[in-house]
């Protein structure tokens, strides 16, 4: 019952990730787009998206884990897990550090550096992409 429960909260979690990123991109292109600034309020939704995102990442994180344990008897799995762990150790810290990032310049009463953040969305997406082709090969 245990592994069926960790399963069901680890892809409701990597559904929940994708949907909060790829919702939150399509917005934010659609105002740089039209030259905008988003009003404070949807400011503030983005804000909430992100740290949504940032609980998804940790619950795959704790549920992957957890899963790991049950099924294969802890981390050691194969090479290719490993790959996948480090992509998803890049995105967990670019997550954090994006995050970070934007509280402490909301909190300063500034936008965030959109140098940096577009720096860090594209290393994310790399960290994605290496986490997701590891977990193919490893899980094939």
């Amino acid at each position: 019952m245990s592994i069926i429960l960790l399963k069901t909260l680890h892809f409701l979690s990597l559904l929940f990730a994708g949907g909060v990123t790829v919702g939150s991109v399509v917005v934010q292109r659609a105002y740089v787009a039209a030259d905008e600034i988003p009003p404070p309020h949807v400011r503030k939704a983005f804000v909430l998206l992100s740290y949504m995102g940032l609980g998804a990442i940790v619950t795959l994180w704790v549920t992957g884990i957890g899963l790991a344990h049950l099924i294969y008897g802890g981390l050691a799995i194969n090479g290719a897990f490993h790959v996948k762990l480090l992509g998803a150790a890049v995105v967990l810290g670019i997550s954090l550090w994006g995050n970070l990032h934007a509280y402490s310049a909301a909190k300063a009463g500034i936008p965030p550096n959109a140098i940096l953040m577009k720096r860090l969305v594209s290393a994310a997406r790399g960290g994605l992409l290496i986490a997701i082709v590891g977990a193919a090969v490893a899980f094939a």
